[in-house]
């Protein structure tokens, strides 16, 4: 740790931008959490990494997603198209949160999810059938990709044709949560993905009025809330949040979660020899290795964290990867253990912002990652071509796997 430290001076030795941060961030997330749990980052921010902490914070503290003059410090000022996370509901509080959260509430209940799995379980057996003909397949982009992609368009009503059009807008979009601390080529990068995004749907809201359907975006068209009904303008950056935050954010639990299973072949024998064991062996993936290491809030009166007292408005990272790893919370926490039990983490966020399509999300890995467990012989990573995507979120651009005989 000390030459990351004099490399990354004032942060602590653990910069979430030093590419080593990527590759491997849990040995420096260690360092921050155990030596220093708060901590004041050259970018002016603050970090807590402890898990207790992250948790009293998510849940209690006095926190908004944007400071007083109702401005996310996280955001590009520069990003200004309707594709835009400034109107989406994760970067609203109180009433205006809770009543878009509402309306999108349905889209993403168990009995919604348990109707999509029909079409999950589908679409990962063709994945699955082409790889055992092949002799392995590449788990993003075979396995991964496809099956979020096919239910988000299902959830928003996309035309399965387009799936390949918005995808690769996605992962640069991500960076638009945290473009503030990104260089100014990643930044325009996510607006361009913006504007595409942003053109894209409105084509599809104005071909949609005139042939509703029962997905998500037809029903943004038709909901009436207190006697006004959402523009345009309105339903775009919900649609653009939910497509780039939901569907990242699962390629990375699929990829993440297949990588670690086969890295780790004493569990991978446990869920092959006992199959019962998947809905467990997700929840330990996404404690082990969330694609999302850390989110923000912003203070809106001091707050004190042990004998440190942060401001009010000032912005805090709550370092979720950190915390999933605090054996106070975890015991033996860089075991990695599909039996474990108690599995604490906040890998979906917490409080009111806790993540909308949890479920969803969830059942999409256990069938992804379950079947292949299942179904392939004994499975090999092939790490001269293991790439990272674009995205913000640490996920996987490639991950091919060779099925052993």
């Amino acid at each position: 740790m000390e030459e990351e430290k004099t490399v990354d001076d004032g942060w602590n030795g653990c910069n979430p931008l030093s590419e080593s941060f990527r590759d491997d961030p849990y040995p420096s997330l260690k360092h921050l959490r155990e030596n220093h749990p708060v901590d004041h980052t050259p970018l002016g921010t603050w970090r807590v990494s402890r898990f207790d902490d992250i948790d009293e914070l998510l849940r209690n503290g006095p926190v908004s997603q944007t400071n007083a003059e109702n401005i996310n410090p996280m955001f590009d000022p520069g990003d200004r198209s309707l594709g835009s996370f400034v109107d989406f509901m994760l970067n609203k509080d109180g009433d205006e949160h809770n009543k878009l959260r509402r309306l999108v509430f349905k889209a993403f209940t168990r009995r919604a999810v348990d109707t999509m799995r029909a079409q999950v379980e589908e679409t990962v057996d063709q994945a699955i059938s082409r790889g055992l003909e092949q002799g392995g397949l590449d788990v993003i982009k075979d396995l991964a990709l496809p099956v979020p992609g096919a239910m988000i368009c299902k959830v928003l009503g996309i035309p399965d044709e387009d799936r390949l059009q918005f995808t690769k807008w996605t992962a640069a979009r991500t960076n638009a949560f945290f473009a503030a601390m990104l260089p100014p080529e990643t930044c325009q990068a996510a607006r361009e993905a913006g504007e595409g995004l942003a053109a894209y749907f409105d084509d599809l809201i104005a071909e949609r009025r005139k042939n509703l359907g029962d997905d998500l975006l037809s029903e943004l068209i038709r909901v009436e809330e207190d006697g006004e009904k959402l523009t345009v303008a309105e339903m775009i950056p919900q649609v653009v949040g939910l497509l780039v935050a939901g569907f990242e954010t699962t390629i990375g639990l699929i990829g993440n979660g297949t990588r670690t299973l086969i890295e780790h072949p004493d569990e991978m024998a446990k869920l092959r020899n006992d199959p019962s064991l998947i809905d467990n062996a997700v929840e330990e993936c996404l404690r082990y290795e969330n694609p999302i290491l850390m989110i923000w809030r912003v203070l809106t009166e001091p707050y004190t964290i042990g004998d440190v007292t942060i401001p009010a408005d000032e912005v805090i990272w709550p370092m979720l990867a950190a915390g999933n790893r605090d054996p106070r919370a975890n015991p033996d926490p860089d075991r990695f253990d599909i039996n474990r039990q108690n599995i604490a983490y906040h890998s979906f966020g917490g409080g009111a912002h806790y993540c909308l399509g949890h479920q969803l999300a969830k059942m999409e890995a256990q069938i992804a990652i379950g079947e292949l467990v299942r179904r392939a012989p004994a499975l090999s990573i092939d790490y001269d071509k293991v790439s990272w995507s674009d995205s913000f979120f640490r996920v996987y651009g490639s991950l091919p796997v060779v099925f052993e005989t």
